[in-house]
């Protein structure tokens, strides 16, 4: 396989977006409030024509986040420790630094809230067992909790919020080449009082964290919502056809049988 072909992932990033980020630092921008952020961060994670998340109106409770390691955290904080929630394998990283590791699908407890990866780097796409992880937990009594941090890099991804037992999901920017702003949306379909909810209701004066919710507007206005997709999308196929490999769900992923490569540095060369 060609050297610039890495199965450790790399985010893209480009001229366009990089100067995205030299606007926001010289030029004078327009201050939004938390309010104001919110709406725009809404309607703009709606608006992709790629991806298909029937059921948004099932998570009416929507709070502004930085990030969805905030979303993550804000999860963890509400938990009993390490014991009172789950996760499958082949997990986020983040998880195994903390001690927690996978249980396999079939295998989990009832009652007990499961925290997931969709879209999932392993596969490119959602589990191949999500179907059966839906009925798992319905069968289970587990909520399930979405991080859905790839979905911005994603195309062809359905996800039906109504299911009963998806109780909230996240999503962010950060993967605009906006790592230096973390800013995003946890929609969810009953507020619990934890660290999300706390930065909403008792931080949200229009003086607290106005930088936050004014970048994250000004990116939201500045990016199509399908960027990667509608940019990349034919150099994607170009790179498939190059190295005889498949599409998968990801911009800046292909696969040959069951490995999926980053193609960040052929997709976008430096």
């Amino acid at each position: 396989m060609h050297n610039k072909l890495k199965r450790k992932w790399k985010v893209p990033s480009d001229d366009f977006l990089k100067n995205i980020k030299q606007q926001w630092f010289s030029s004078e921008q327009k201050l939004f409030q938390q309010d104001e952020c919110i709406n725009i961060l809404d309607s703009w994670f709606k608006s992709t024509k790629l991806n298909t998340l029937d059921n948004w109106d099932k998570m009416p409770y929507v709070d502004i986040t930085m990030g969805c390691t905030h979303f993550i955290e804000s999860f963890l904080i509400g938990q009993d420790g390490l014991d009172s929630f789950q996760i499958l394998e082949d997990e986020y990283a983040y998880y195994g630094f903390l001690g927690k590791w996978g249980t396999p699908v079939g295998n989990l407890e009832q009652n007990k809230p499961l925290i997931i990866t969709l879209p999932h780097w392993k596969w490119g796409d959602l589990r191949p067992e999500w179907e059966d992880i839906l009925n798992e937990c319905e069968t289970k009594n587990i909520d399930i909790h979405i991080d859905m941090a790839w979905l911005t890099l994603s195309s062809g991804i359905e996800i039906d919020l109504g299911h009963p037992n998806i109780r909230s999901i996240g999503l962010g920017l950060s993967k605009f080449d906006a790592q230096w702003n973390r800013v995003g949306l946890r929609y969810t379909k009953q507020r619990q009082m934890d660290s999300i909810t706390i930065f909403n209701k008792f931080y949200g004066d229009h003086h607290i964290n106005q930088n936050l919710y004014s970048c994250g507007s000004f990116i939201a206005n500045n990016i199509d919502r399908d960027y990667w997709w509608n940019t990349y999308q034919s150099k994607n196929i170009e790179v498939a056809k190059e190295y005889n490999l498949q599409q998968t769900k990801l911009i800046h992923g292909l696969k040959n049988n069951d490995t999926v490569y980053c193609i960040t540095d052929l997709l976008i060369p430096t």
